[in-house]
């Protein structure tokens, strides 16, 4: 027999002291009486049953007994469950362009958005989540899946040097997450797109009409800041900033409307990821509103539960007590 909450156990410690009391109280009732009247009295004055009073503390204390086991949780034997998996389908998508480098935000952009991804995947809990990143081209890393870990392994060894096609398109991004939708219910579709905006192949338009058609509602989480940065690279031995063809350093801006029109095109919702926390709570807040869809249903063979015949022999056992109660009367013999 296993134990579903076998830490229960400390709480036998109860019978011992109740036995321990018991035996003091008798001793103290034996002395007691042998105070109150001549001991050749005592059997005339009261009715003396010692045995009823052990046949009472016995079954307390098995009543106890049973009492604790079924706290404890007793399994046995297996039984089938049916358990129904429902949620709603979440893709992330994370811009890997080479802008998302950029340091207006600490650490970087792209570490922020890793950390926003990987909070808010981590509070999940039924719904099946995939992973796209992109630049100027797309690629699914992570179908729909409820392997979390999985997922969170990709993020964290997302880098742009994945991507050798750089630039932003947004409507590569619709497209292959278009494809990874597929078979979901189309009011449960929702893109987490984290980028800071910039749009170089001027594609927001056919993006917009990319999700209005699969009626994929985007979360469009901006990342950056109005100042903007300029884009640190790492060329083998050495690092400097990214330079134009006139040897000017590049300047990357956050592209707040870019973000907001998507979203606003798409049903979706615009988050400015100035803070994580805040971020990852209205996402999470989103999530919760939608339409949760049925995924599958998964049989498995648990233990049974049996602590309700425990329980109910400590109930008889505590019944058969008050039906034994002791009183203390006088004797009623005659004189």
């Amino acid at each position: 027999m296993d134990w579903g909450q076998a830490e229960n156990i400390i709480w036998l410690l109860m019978l011992p002291v109740f036995i321990g009391l018991s035996v003091y109280v008798f001793s103290w009732r034996k002395r007691a009486r042998s105070k109150f009247s001549d001991t050749n009295l005592i059997d005339r004055l009261f009715v003396n049953q010692p045995g009823r009073y052990w046949l009472k503390t016995v079954l307390v204390s098995a009543g106890l007994l049973f009492a604790v086991l079924a706290l404890m949780d007793p399994l046995a034997g297996e039984e089938e469950v049916q358990a129904k998996r429902e949620g709603t389908d979440i893709i992330y998508a994370l811009d890997l362009s080479n802008s998302m480098y950029a340091e207006d935000v600490a650490p970087s952009r792209l570490e922020k958005a890793k950390k926003i991804i990987s909070e808010s995947v981590s509070r999940l809990g039924g719904d099946r989540v995939g992973l796209i990143v992109f630049a100027a081209d797309a690629y699914t890393i992570s179908p729909l899946t409820n392997d979390y870990n999985s997922v969170l392994s990709y993020v964290e060894s997302a880098s742009p040097e994945l991507i050798t096609a750089q630039g932003t398109s947004f409507s590569a991004v619709l497209e292959r997450a278009s494809e990874s939708f597929k078979g979901s219910l189309s009011a449960g579709k929702i893109l987490v797109l984290i980028s800071d905006g910039e749009d170089n192949g001027d594609s927001l338009s056919k993006a917009e009409k990319l999700a209005k058609k699969n009626r994929i509602k985007v979360i469009s989480v901006g990342v950056g800041t109005e100042a903007g940065a300029p884009i640190p690279m790492n060329y083998g031995d050495f690092e400097e900033y990214k330079m134009d063809r006139y040897g000017e350093t590049v300047i990357s801006k956050f592209s707040e409307k870019t973000l907001q029109s998507l979203a606003s095109a798409s049903s979706g919702l615009y988050i400015f990821a100035n803070q994580t926390d805040s971020a990852v709570r209205q996402l999470q807040a989103f999530f919760a509103k939608q339409q949760k869809q049925e995924h599958d249903t998964q049989t498995s063979m648990d233990k049974k539960h049996i602590f309700q015949w425990f329980l109910g022999l400590a109930f008889v056992f505590i019944f058969i007590d008050t039906l034994t109660t002791e009183h203390k009367h006088f004797n009623t013999k005659n004189q």
